[in-house]
């Protein structure tokens, strides 16, 4: 293996908490020497390894702590990453692609990962309700294009709307999010 070779896009940066996507080369390994207190990742794409094992497109991580002086990749990676948000001991490991769907508001399903954590599949021309982010919303479109009164917004993008904010959100087709509500 060699030294890592990555592409990081910060979102959102805060004191120590970062949320970013990251990149990585194929057949690749973190040089650091760094423990991260708390990680949140889904992995978009690729093979993202690290000391709690192999993990998949698809794969939901929620840990108390990483070593990122283990994390590899077999193959180019991408990765929607969180650290240092939360102080919690948890483990959950989720693999989206055989977990379950359950039916939400209207004709959405969702997926739960977390406490307010959760993966949400929008059929097509699904419309929901006007709503207010009690703690805020962070969104990253996974499938599709997201669609409120104030834009577009493609699979790969990032967005969130902070406390007491409203939209009216809405697809035209199938859309697929990952979504967070009432940490901001």
């Amino acid at each position: 293996m060699k030294n890592i070779n990555i592409n990081k896009k910060v979102l959102s940066s805060y004191k120590n908490e970062e949320t970013a996507i990251i990149k990585i080369n194929d057949k690749s390994k973190f040089s650091k020497k760094t423990k991260i207190n708390s990680v949140e990742i889904l992995v978009l794409n690729g093979t993202y390894i690290n000391e709690y094992g192999k993990f998949k497109k698809g794969t939901y991580l929620r840990l108390s702590k990483e070593d990122e002086s283990l994390i590899k990749t077999n193959s180019k990676t991408t990765i929607f990453r969180k650290t240092n948000h939360f102080k919690d001991k948890s483990k959950i490991i989720i693999d989206t692609n055989s977990s379950q769907w359950f039916d939400g508001q209207g004709n959405l399903k969702v997926m739960p990962l977390f406490d307010q954590t959760a993966l949400v599949k929008w059929p097509n021309n699904e419309k929901f309700i006007k709503h207010t982010h009690w703690g805020g919303e962070e969104i990253y479109v996974l499938k599709g294009t997201f669609i409120d009164e104030y834009g577009k917004y493609e699979k790969n993008t990032w967005l969130r709307n902070p406390h007491l904010s409203q939209h009216y959100p809405y697809v035209k087709d199938e859309t697929i999010i990952f979504v967070k509500t009432g940490h901001l």
